[in-house]
């Protein structure tokens, strides 16, 4: 008998299964037949959007699997990214397709109407021919679509060409900014120095519309139905779009793959992304930041300068003479000091040992070893999230920019680094990293600061990137009479923690929490080896060893596992340590942030410069210091022994007091007082900050 019940319940679930499959495809079936009676008169529309995918096929193909004109690749991985730029590009084609069609649609059914009504109101009862209506307006709609599809090929290749160049899209404020006509003469003695392949953009040009034209003519005799079409099309749009954002998703990628047509919607649409500020505001929130800095900084070896002076900015200011001619400064420019700045990767505070006593066993004992003969800052906090916000806030001594990708959106602005000040000042300076700089367009940024930049695909592992750094340092930088910067951007230890050569399996498959441990303990053995394998020699004496990070990583600490949308501790604390001639080892406890190092390298290099830092020389001991982040969607400030983390968009609030590192009471009921005034602070600054990026010097 239970035999007979499971054959029955197999029976009748394969049957439901049938029947299922069989109403699906005669809905299926049904669609097609609507839509092939829909676009019968519009196909012409579908052979066109094929044609002008295939050509942005042909453009992503030059595009990624070509140099730069500085001749280094464009990206180090065009694999990683073709396939994510031919799905991006048919999504955003069909999608044109389809608002076509709509307005195909709405105007048939208002000309039908019309026709109606003037059927009805005609004495004989004679109408227009429907057919000859709808071929009229079909036929406008593809010459639309068409001319439509040609500018956005031109405008395509402008924008890639610029991003080639310039590392930015093609927005109207880069037109803006570039409108005169001796840009024209620039473009052409770029691409005639272009180190891939001189001219070819001036091919690209001529070609890719007549290319369009070809092809559409070819699907038209190929393909007469538009059924096979419908249903290709249809399936491969739901690939894309699970592709991008289910299978393989990646926000840097597509931010640097981003089609001119969302360039033009951003600038269209979101132009409340940027900011701006009238006069009065500009006096009043720059009043407000000077007494602050000013009380902070806690002495007058510096000036804000006059708003003609500063081309309008409140954060600018120019050291005295009192500074400039300081014997402290005098002797550091004399020394010539080197930099070796390691930039370790999702280097959580919360897994130092040297930041918490009771870990046990500390993964990290080589910077627990060094920061004993070193001076120690135990509250450093990133300026932005992830890694492009974390180096460059480190760099331009910032805030991140609170809407905006920096990277991308900001590369037109003239934003000098502390790196290009050393490289102005004689400095040889690299810039060496384990992960590709190109992805997520840091690259366009190192290019500008430094002398050069390292990276090899088959050097991704901490262990053979650090063998390159090195023999680079050791047997390069070292033997040279300039001063030398070198910057170290490691990767072993990236989400999900798992990249470290070696690591065994059992380890893989431990928890995030554990992981992390494994990888932090094996990044920390590569700094180890770099260090040991340079100290000994005698320019080391005379060189400034710094590390940190670019940022933490939350592992479920304050209730939150991703890294966007936060800005507790787990992610914004990190290690941070100079150890050098003439440092005393300490344990600092002033509140500090990314934007300060910057001024810290520069007054140690003996230089000081006319800049917007919105940080401070951190050697200088100025009191308690301040700290301020600007993240996805969240914002943070440390100042007067709180912290305040403040999410954009929704009135929740968090309130430690700066001591609490870990993050473990939230004073925001009891002390709504204080929230309120840091709030109105850390608006102030925000807002400061995003004009002043977007502005530039």
């Amino acid at each position: 008998m239970q035999i007979i019940r499971k054959k029955q319940r197999y029976i009748t679930f394969h049957l439901l299964i049938i029947t299922f499959f069989s109403i699906f495809s005669c809905m299926v079936q049904n669609i097609l037949n609507k839509i092939k009676e829909f676009t019968s008169p519009y196909k012409k529309i579908a052979y066109i959007s094929l044609a002008v995918w295939c050509v942005h096929i042909v453009l992503r193909v030059l595009l990624l699997f070509r140099n730069n004109p500085y001749g280094f690749p464009f990206v180090s991985k065009p694999d990683w990214y073709i396939f994510h730029a031919i799905t991006l590009d048919f999504l955003w084609i069909c999608n044109s397709l389809i608002f076509f069609l709509i307005v195909g649609a709405i105007i048939q059914a208002i000309a039908k109407k019309f026709r109606s009504q003037l059927s009805s109101r005609t004495c004989s009862g004679i109408s227009t021919t429907h057919p000859e209506s709808s071929n009229k307006i079909s036929k406008v709609l593809t010459v639309t679509y068409a001319v439509f599809h040609s500018i956005l090929l031109i405008a395509t290749i402008l924008d890639q060409e610029l991003m080639r160049f310039l590392g930015s899209h093609l927005s109207f404020g880069l037109v803006s900014t570039y409108k005169d006509t001796s840009s024209i003469r620039m473009f052409w003695d770029y691409s005639a120095n272009d180190n891939s392949i001189p001219f070819i953009q001036f091919f690209m040009f001529a070609l890719a519309i007549p290319a369009a034209y070809y092809l559409y003519k070819l699907f038209s005799k190929k393909f007469t139905s538009t059924k096979k079409i419908s249903i290709f099309m249809v399936v491969f749009y739901i690939v894309s779009y699970l592709f991008i954002n289910v299978i393989w998703t990646g926000n840097g990628r597509l931010t640097k793959l981003r089609p001119v047509v969302g360039s033009v919607y951003r600038d269209i649409f979101e132009v409340q992304k940027t900011t701006s500020l009238t006069d009065e505001e500009v006096a009043t929130y720059g009043k407000m930041y000077q007494e602050l800095w000013q009380r902070l900084e806690g002495d007058s070896l510096w000036e804000f300068s006059s708003a003609k002076e500063s081309n309008g900015l409140p954060l600018y200011r120019i050291p005295k003479q009192e500074l400039l001619q300081s014997e402290q400064l005098k002797q550091q420019r004399a020394l010539k000091p080197n930099f070796i700045l390691i930039l370790m990767e999702s280097e959580r505070g919360l897994n130092v040992g040297c930041l918490n006593p009771n870990l046990k066993p500390s993964p990290t004992p080589f910077i627990d070893s060094i920061a004993a003969h070193s001076h120690l800052w135990e509250r450093m906090h990133t300026s932005g999230l992830p890694t492009t916000g974390g180096v460059l806030t480190t760099h331009l001594g910032i805030s991140d920019h609170s809407t905006l990708s920096a990277a991308t959106d900001l590369v037109q602005a003239k934003l000098p680094s502390f790196a290009s000040t050393l490289t102005d000042s004689g400095y040889t300076t690299h810039y060496m990293s384990a992960a590709d700089p190109a992805w997520d367009n840091l690259g366009v940024w190192m290019n500008k600061w430094y002398t050069g930049q390292h990276y090899d695909r088959s050097r991704e592992d901490d262990s053979t990137f650090i063998d390159h750094a090195i023999l680079f340092i050791r047997d390069t930088l070292g033997t040279q009479e300039k001063p030398f910067l070198a910057t170290l951007m490691t990767r072993s230890n990236h989400y999900p923690f798992n990249f470290a050569a070696g690591m065994p399996e059992e380890e893989k498959l431990k928890p995030l929490t554990e992981r992390i441990n494994y990888t932090m303990g094996y990044a920390d053995r590569q700094v180890s080896r770099l260090i040991h394998a340079i100290e000994n020699k005698d320019w080391y004496q005379n060189t400034y060893v710094i590390i940190m990070a670019d940022h933490g990583f939350p592992l479920g600490e304050n209730g939150s596992s991703t890294i966007s949308g936060n800005a507790f501790s787990n992610a914004t604390w990190i290690p941070f340590l100079i150890h050098g001639k003439g440092l005393e080892p300490m344990r600092d406890t002033a509140t500090a942030s990314q934007m300060d190092i910057a001024p810290t390298i520069l007054e140690l290099a003996g230089f000081a410069v006319p800049n917007i830092f919105m940080g401070h020389n951190l050697l200088r001991g100025h009191g308690e210091g301040y700290s301020l982040g600007a993240y996805t969607g969240v914002k943070a400030i440390g100042l007067d022994g709180y912290r305040l983390v403040s999410k954009y968009t929704t009135e929740e609030k968090w309130l430690f007091a700066e001591s609490d590192t870990h993050q473990d009471n939230d004073l925001a009921k009891e002390h709504q007082d204080i929230v309120n005034k840091l709030q109105g602070k850390i608006d102030t600054l925000i807002k400061l900050a995003d004009y002043s990026l977007e502005k530039g010097l």
